[in-house]
């Protein structure tokens, strides 16, 4: 993904937990791991702004299933 860094702080946190809802409620392989790849480009952007990374699942926990962010609900 190109261009995290355009995005806010707020929007990439509701994008990581929504990948990572994502990739802990989806059935197939490819889905949860791109998912859980998505949440990791996120996160690396979070916490280079000096940002905390909220723990994995407990961000998911907060997050939408197929909300934005996730895989094939990314931001252009």
């Amino acid at each position: 993904m190109s261009k995290l860094s355009s995005f806010t702080t707020t929007d990439l946190l509701i994008w990581y937990s929504n990948a990572a809802s994502t990739d802990c409620g989806a059935i197939g392989h490819t889905k949860g791991r791109m998912n859980a790849n998505l949440a990791k480009d996120y996160a690396g952007e979070i916490a280079s702004r000096g940002t905390e990374v909220p723990e994995y699942y407990a961000a998911a926990e907060t997050g939408t299933f197929n909300g934005r962010g996730s895989w094939g609900h990314e931001p252009h």
